[in-house]
């Protein structure tokens, strides 16, 4: 956008129009806190899969939702690339899938100069990716998914990251899933 042109002016006219008339519709975000100089935004984010769901591939499907202060700002559901061949190797690939939204909102806010309160905190439903998420030992069975692993691990390390569990008593009692 150094060289915008007309074309690009009416495009950002029109999209502003859009956005005024359908302020009341979908996700609205208000914040709760008053932003002022030295406030911290807090991003979270959690993620899932559905092990080999697809019946004519047996591909999973990986799901995330990031909030930044409690308000869902990115959601996302896709089929994974590659057969995973375990449950967890399966939420792990969800995992880095979520990370990487996390980091570019992550970057994104700090481009705007504002800050984010770190580590970010990223919640994963399987107490195995979990384990191997914040450990830098993949082990022989998961040494095709180390890079994945390692790229969480280089994460926490570095603090910008913290893999913790997603467990609800009300949630495990009830069978509810996140998706």
């Amino acid at each position: 956008m150094t060289v915008p042109r007309e074309a690009h002016v009416h495009a950002l006219m029109t999209l502003t129009k859009y956005v005024m008339n359908t302020k009341h519709k979908g996700l609205v975000i208000s914040p709760k806190d008053i932003w002022s100089t030295g406030y911290k935004f807090k991003l979270h984010g959690r993620s899932d899969s559905d092990y080999a769901t697809n019946p004519d591939d047996r591909r999973s499907i990986s799901g995330g939702c990031v909030s930044v202060n409690d308000i869902p700002i990115s959601f996302q559901s896709v089929t994974q690339k590659f057969v995973k061949l375990s449950v967890t190797e399966a939420e792990i690939a969800a995992g880095v899938m979520v990370a990487q939204d996390m980091l570019y909102i992550y970057r994104l806010l700090e481009s705007l100069e504002l800050e984010v309160e770190l580590p970010m905190v990223l919640e994963m439903d399987n107490s195995g990716a979990v384990d191997i998420a914040n450990s830098w030992s993949a082990g022989s069975r998961m040494c095709h998914g180390a890079v994945c692993n390692y790229f969480l691990c280089k994460l926490k390390d570095q603090g910008l990251l913290v893999i913790r569990p997603f467990f609800t008593e009300w949630g495990l009692r009830w069978g509810i899933r996140f998706f």
